[in-house]
């Protein structure tokens, strides 16, 4: 009996130690993924100027990030892209955030046959510093970015080509701030026959509209 009872108290004893450590130690985190490719994204705007007027469309099948001629008359046109991500805790670990952009392979815009052209093609991408409003925003009164944390995508003598660029820094800021006004993209020299030219969320082939993927904690 005295035995029994010395195995049972080293048990509760081994017990108690296994419980303790167990509270003690940290909860791993639990890694969540989502993905945003909205179609008709009305958070999704182009804002141009052609020949000094205001050029914006605010449901272009393309995002024709361009600085052309349009009957021997300049235009430049940059883009304004937000996803919805308030199902993400203020308080939300981002661990990646990717925005991924498809060329248009039979664009609209530039010299209608190639999606990037020109000498210097790179285009930044930026955090809207401001909010805006997608039915009455025009080349006029565009709201502002943020250098901080602006990614740069470098030239390309490439016809075509899909981006895959990381954001994380850019939707770290926007979802520990609250303030999520999306990104602003636009050529880094807005210099004449200059382009680089994706599909928006207005495309046709709805698998090619723009996508954000994020993974928290």
């Amino acid at each position: 009996m005295r035995k029994n009872t010395i195995a049972l108290c080293i048990a509760l004893l081994c017990l108690a130690v296994t419980a303790c450590t167990h509270v003690n130690d940290p909860a791993p985190g639990i890694k969540k993924t989502i993905v945003l490719a909205p179609l008709n994204n009305p958070y999704e705007t182009n804002v141009g100027i052609y020949n000094g007027a205001d050029a914006s469309n605010h449901v272009s099948p393309e995002e024709p990030l361009c600085a052309w001629t349009i009957g021997g008359l300049p235009i430049t046109v940059r883009n304004l892209l937000k996803f919805d991500i308030s199902k993400i805790p203020a308080t939300g670990s981002i661990v990646s955030a990717r925005l991924i952009l498809y060329a248009d392979t039979i664009p609209l815009n530039g010299d209608l046959v190639h999606a990037n052209y020109g000498t210097d093609n790179s285009i930044v991408i930026q955090q809207v510093a401001e909010t805006w409003n997608t039915a009455t925003v025009t080349w006029f009164n565009q709201p502002g970015a943020l250098s901080a944390n602006q990614v740069t995508i470098p030239n390309t003598f490439q016809p075509f080509g899909n981006l895959d660029v990381d954001v994380k820094d850019m939707v770290s800021a926007m979802v520990s701030s609250g303030n999520n006004y999306g990104f602003k993209l636009s050529l880094r020299n807005e210099v004449i026959y200059t382009s680089r030219i994706f599909c928006s969320s207005y495309y046709p082939d709805t698998s090619r509209r723009p996508k954000l993927m994020i993974t928290y904690k």
